[in-house]
């Protein structure tokens, strides 16, 4: 094989081994997110009927949530604007943290689990986004 043919050779196997390794995918995957290098990061613990804290304030932007379940039972994470689910993480079980990346727009959100009995019984948040 002549020079110029193996550098054009080496250049599309180096491009395919980039394609392959970066899965293909966005950085958003399931729910969960790995953490923004900009914006803010909220910590926020699920447990039985509750999340702490209550109330959350935040500027707009790329927001992380790293949620934490402190319980004994399986909890969800779920972001509302109105009746619209912004997003969430399901199967939240004991003793797991997952991180959410969400890109919020200033604006009145809350949190809130939906699993059966659980919003009922008081396991939802208020989150405000400030311009």
């Amino acid at each position: 094989m002549n020079g110029p043919r193996r550098a054009m050779l080496v250049a599309a196997l180096a491009a395919i081994a980039v394609v392959a390794c970066s899965g293909g995918s966005s950085s958003h995957s399931a729910g969960v997110s790995s953490p923004s290098a900009a914006g803010s990061t909220l910590s926020v613990t699920a447990s039985e009927y509750t999340f702490d804290p209550s109330t959350l304030t935040t500027s707009a932007g790329t927001v992380t949530f790293e949620v934490t379940n402190s319980g004994n039972e399986e909890h969800e994470f779920e972001i509302f604007q109105g009746e619209t689910v912004v997003d969430e993480v399901e199967g939240l079980l004991p003793g797991i943290t997952n991180e959410l990346r969400v890109d919020l727009a200033a604006g009145d959100y809350i949190y809130v689990c939906k699993l059966p009995g659980h919003e009922e019984a008081g396991m939802k948040g208020t989150l405000t986004v400030t311009s």
